[in-house]
Protein backbone atom coordinates (compact mmCIF):
# COMPACT_ATOMS: atom_id res chain seq x y z
CA UNK A 1 0.00 0.00 0.00
CA UNK A 2 2.86 2.38 0.88
CA UNK A 3 4.48 1.31 -2.34
CA UNK A 4 1.58 2.32 -4.16
CA UNK A 5 1.17 5.70 -2.64
CA UNK A 6 4.81 6.64 -3.66
CA UNK A 7 4.35 5.63 -6.79
CA UNK A 8 1.36 7.69 -7.22
CA UNK A 9 2.64 10.32 -5.71
CA UNK A 10 6.12 10.49 -7.92
CA UNK A 11 3.77 10.24 -11.04
CA UNK A 12 1.93 13.23 -10.09
CA UNK A 13 5.05 14.97 -9.77
CA UNK A 14 6.51 14.14 -13.22
CA UNK A 15 3.48 13.94 -15.01
CA UNK A 16 5.11 13.33 -18.81
CA UNK A 17 7.46 10.51 -17.77
CA UNK A 18 4.42 8.96 -16.63
CA UNK A 19 2.15 9.73 -19.80
CA UNK A 20 4.35 8.34 -21.88
CA UNK A 21 5.42 4.87 -20.05
CA UNK A 22 1.32 4.90 -19.77
CA UNK A 23 1.11 5.36 -23.45
CA UNK A 24 3.99 2.85 -24.40
CA UNK A 25 2.43 0.03 -22.24
CA UNK A 26 -0.96 1.02 -23.42
CA UNK A 27 0.08 0.99 -27.16
CA UNK A 28 1.87 -2.45 -26.63
CA UNK A 29 -1.16 -4.29 -25.52
CA UNK A 30 -3.82 -2.58 -27.83
CA UNK A 31 -1.64 -2.97 -30.75
CA UNK A 32 -1.63 -6.67 -29.82
CA UNK A 33 -5.15 -6.96 -29.15
CA UNK A 34 -6.78 -5.47 -32.03
CA UNK A 35 -3.77 -7.43 -34.06
CA UNK A 36 -2.89 -10.98 -33.15
CA UNK A 37 -0.42 -10.96 -35.40
CA UNK A 38 1.76 -9.72 -32.64
CA UNK A 39 1.41 -13.06 -31.00
CA UNK A 40 2.43 -14.73 -33.91
CA UNK A 41 6.20 -14.75 -33.77
CA UNK A 42 6.13 -16.01 -38.01
CA UNK A 43 4.07 -12.96 -38.75
CA UNK A 44 5.53 -10.57 -36.23
CA UNK A 45 7.66 -8.46 -38.64
CA UNK A 46 4.42 -8.09 -40.76
CA UNK A 47 2.89 -6.83 -37.39
CA UNK A 48 5.57 -4.24 -36.60
CA UNK A 49 5.89 -2.14 -40.00
CA UNK A 50 2.15 -2.23 -40.15
CA UNK A 51 1.84 -0.62 -36.34
CA UNK A 52 4.28 1.92 -37.68
CA UNK A 53 7.73 0.16 -37.33
CA UNK A 54 10.50 2.72 -38.98
CA UNK A 55 12.05 0.90 -42.10
CA UNK A 56 14.37 3.05 -44.11
CA UNK A 57 13.15 2.47 -47.68
CA UNK A 58 9.21 3.06 -46.46
CA UNK A 59 10.31 6.09 -44.75
CA UNK A 60 12.69 8.17 -47.46
CA UNK A 61 9.78 7.13 -49.94
CA UNK A 62 7.52 9.67 -47.91
CA UNK A 63 5.98 7.65 -44.46
CA UNK A 64 8.24 10.39 -42.44
CA UNK A 65 5.47 9.33 -39.62
CA UNK A 66 7.56 6.03 -39.08
CA UNK A 67 10.11 8.02 -37.56
CA UNK A 68 7.55 8.68 -34.91
CA UNK A 69 5.27 5.87 -34.66
CA UNK A 70 7.84 3.63 -34.34
CA UNK A 71 9.25 5.27 -31.13
CA UNK A 72 6.32 3.80 -29.50
CA UNK A 73 6.66 0.13 -31.00
CA UNK A 74 8.48 -2.47 -28.69
CA UNK A 75 8.99 -6.22 -30.37
CA UNK A 76 8.54 -8.20 -27.13
CA UNK A 77 7.16 -7.40 -23.35
CA UNK A 78 10.90 -7.88 -22.26
CA UNK A 79 11.61 -4.83 -24.52
CA UNK A 80 9.28 -2.99 -23.07
CA UNK A 81 9.80 -3.38 -19.72
CA UNK A 82 13.84 -2.59 -19.81
CA UNK A 83 12.96 0.76 -21.78
CA UNK A 84 9.96 2.04 -19.35
CA UNK A 85 12.12 1.19 -16.73
CA UNK A 86 14.92 3.13 -18.26
CA UNK A 87 12.61 6.02 -18.73
CA UNK A 88 10.94 6.04 -15.46
CA UNK A 89 13.98 6.04 -13.43
CA UNK A 90 15.74 8.88 -15.92
CA UNK A 91 12.80 11.13 -16.83
CA UNK A 92 11.47 11.09 -13.44
CA UNK A 93 14.86 12.95 -12.02
CA UNK A 94 15.07 15.54 -15.21
CA UNK A 95 11.70 16.37 -15.34
CA UNK A 96 12.27 17.67 -11.90
CA UNK A 97 15.21 19.96 -13.60
CA UNK A 98 13.64 21.76 -16.29
CA UNK A 99 10.52 23.39 -18.13
CA UNK A 100 7.70 20.59 -19.01
CA UNK A 101 7.89 21.62 -22.73
CA UNK A 102 11.42 21.20 -22.90
CA UNK A 103 11.55 17.38 -21.51
CA UNK A 104 9.08 16.43 -24.18
CA UNK A 105 10.55 18.22 -26.34
CA UNK A 106 14.21 16.64 -26.10
CA UNK A 107 12.48 13.30 -25.45
CA UNK A 108 11.26 14.12 -28.60
CA UNK A 109 13.54 14.79 -30.97
CA UNK A 110 16.45 12.57 -29.90
CA UNK A 111 13.89 9.96 -30.67
CA UNK A 112 13.40 11.65 -34.18
CA UNK A 113 17.08 11.69 -34.63
CA UNK A 114 17.86 8.63 -33.91
CA UNK A 115 15.52 7.17 -36.01
CA UNK A 116 16.72 9.50 -38.76
CA UNK A 117 20.79 8.03 -38.07
CA UNK A 118 19.16 4.92 -38.06
CA UNK A 119 17.81 5.10 -41.43
CA UNK A 120 20.48 6.75 -43.44
CA UNK A 121 22.51 3.82 -42.20
CA UNK A 122 20.50 0.71 -43.15
CA UNK A 123 19.32 2.69 -46.60
CA UNK A 124 20.70 -0.21 -48.30
CA UNK A 125 19.42 -2.85 -45.56
CA UNK A 126 15.66 -4.13 -45.01
CA UNK A 127 15.83 -3.47 -41.24
CA UNK A 128 13.00 -3.22 -39.02
CA UNK A 129 13.84 -0.78 -36.32
CA UNK A 130 11.18 0.12 -33.05
CA UNK A 131 11.75 1.03 -29.43
CA UNK A 132 12.17 4.15 -27.19
CA UNK A 133 15.76 3.71 -27.15
CA UNK A 134 17.28 6.38 -28.62
CA UNK A 135 14.67 8.93 -27.06
CA UNK A 136 15.67 7.53 -23.65
CA UNK A 137 19.39 8.07 -24.32
CA UNK A 138 18.45 11.41 -25.19
CA UNK A 139 17.03 11.96 -21.73
CA UNK A 140 19.73 9.96 -20.18
CA UNK A 141 22.79 12.29 -22.33
CA UNK A 142 20.72 15.36 -21.68
CA UNK A 143 20.68 14.91 -17.64
CA UNK A 144 24.43 14.31 -18.25
CA UNK A 145 24.99 17.41 -19.93
CA UNK A 146 22.31 19.49 -16.93
CA UNK A 147 24.62 17.73 -14.21
CA UNK A 148 27.71 19.00 -16.01
CA UNK A 149 26.84 22.40 -16.72
CA UNK A 150 25.59 23.05 -13.03
CA UNK A 151 28.06 20.69 -11.58
CA UNK A 152 29.51 23.41 -9.28
CA UNK A 153 25.91 24.12 -7.89
CA UNK A 154 24.38 20.75 -7.58
CA UNK A 155 26.87 18.17 -6.77
CA UNK A 156 24.21 15.31 -6.01
CA UNK A 157 23.50 14.85 -9.40
CA UNK A 158 24.74 11.16 -9.99
CA UNK A 159 26.78 11.92 -13.09
CA UNK A 160 29.00 7.91 -12.26
CA UNK A 161 25.44 6.67 -12.32
CA UNK A 162 24.67 8.32 -15.49
CA UNK A 163 28.55 7.32 -17.33
CA UNK A 164 27.71 3.66 -16.34
CA UNK A 165 23.88 3.60 -17.83
CA UNK A 166 25.84 4.81 -21.16
CA UNK A 167 28.65 2.36 -20.64
CA UNK A 168 26.49 -0.25 -20.19
CA UNK A 169 24.07 0.82 -23.05
CA UNK A 170 27.21 0.99 -25.34
CA UNK A 171 27.98 -3.11 -24.18
CA UNK A 172 24.49 -4.13 -25.35
CA UNK A 173 25.26 -2.56 -28.84
CA UNK A 174 27.41 -5.47 -29.12
CA UNK A 175 24.31 -7.77 -29.72
CA UNK A 176 23.38 -8.05 -33.86
CA UNK A 177 19.65 -6.75 -32.92
CA UNK A 178 20.64 -3.68 -31.49
CA UNK A 179 20.03 -0.19 -33.20
CA UNK A 180 23.55 1.18 -32.78
CA UNK A 181 22.99 3.90 -35.05
CA UNK A 182 19.54 4.94 -33.16
CA UNK A 183 21.15 4.82 -30.02
CA UNK A 184 23.90 7.13 -30.99
CA UNK A 185 21.53 9.71 -33.19
CA UNK A 186 19.63 9.87 -29.98
CA UNK A 187 22.17 10.00 -27.01
CA UNK A 188 24.35 13.01 -29.43
CA UNK A 189 21.15 14.88 -29.63
CA UNK A 190 19.49 14.67 -26.38
CA UNK A 191 23.19 16.22 -25.05
CA UNK A 192 23.20 18.93 -27.04
CA UNK A 193 19.63 20.17 -26.34
CA UNK A 194 20.42 19.05 -22.91
CA UNK A 195 23.22 21.85 -23.26
CA UNK A 196 21.02 24.19 -25.43
CA UNK A 197 18.14 24.19 -22.10
CA UNK A 198 20.60 24.13 -19.49
CA UNK A 199 22.53 26.88 -21.46
CA UNK A 200 18.88 29.04 -21.62
CA UNK A 201 18.00 28.46 -17.45
CA UNK A 202 21.15 29.83 -16.31
CA UNK A 203 20.81 33.11 -18.86
CA UNK A 204 17.47 33.64 -18.56
CA UNK A 205 15.24 35.05 -16.07
CA UNK A 206 11.82 34.52 -17.74
CA UNK A 207 9.90 31.25 -18.92
CA UNK A 208 8.38 33.14 -21.61
CA UNK A 209 11.86 33.59 -23.57
CA UNK A 210 13.23 29.91 -22.81
CA UNK A 211 10.00 28.71 -24.39
CA UNK A 212 10.35 30.86 -27.63
CA UNK A 213 13.78 29.73 -27.80
CA UNK A 214 12.77 26.00 -27.28
CA UNK A 215 9.69 26.26 -29.70
CA UNK A 216 11.73 27.75 -32.34
CA UNK A 217 14.94 25.31 -32.05
CA UNK A 218 12.19 22.72 -32.47
CA UNK A 219 10.85 23.55 -35.15
CA UNK A 220 14.36 23.92 -37.00
CA UNK A 221 15.39 20.43 -36.17
CA UNK A 222 12.35 19.03 -37.21
CA UNK A 223 12.81 21.13 -40.82
CA UNK A 224 16.26 19.72 -41.01
CA UNK A 225 14.60 15.97 -40.36
CA UNK A 226 12.53 16.20 -43.10
CA UNK A 227 15.03 18.03 -45.61
CA UNK A 228 17.82 14.87 -45.19
CA UNK A 229 14.89 12.92 -45.76
CA UNK A 230 13.82 14.67 -49.06
CA UNK A 231 17.67 14.32 -49.79
CA UNK A 232 18.20 10.80 -49.38
CA UNK A 233 14.65 10.04 -51.48
CA UNK A 234 16.24 12.37 -54.33
CA UNK A 235 18.91 10.05 -54.47
CA UNK A 236 18.36 7.27 -57.55
CA UNK A 237 18.85 3.99 -56.98
CA UNK A 238 18.39 3.52 -53.20
CA UNK A 239 15.11 2.42 -53.14
CA UNK A 240 13.38 -0.88 -54.15
CA UNK A 241 10.25 -1.11 -56.30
Amino acid sequence: MIFLKNTLFLAKQTKITSALVVINIGWFFISRILDVRGFMPFHENEFLIDWGADVSQLTFAGQYWRMFTNLFMHISFTHLALNMLALWSVGSILEKLIPPFAFLGIYLLSGLFGSLASDIATINHNVISCGASGAILGIITALLAFSLINRANITEMPIKSIVVSLILTAGLGLLPTIDNMAHIGGAATGFILGAIVTFCLRTFNYPSKLTIIIVSLVFIMAMIILYLGYLHYQIPGVFYD
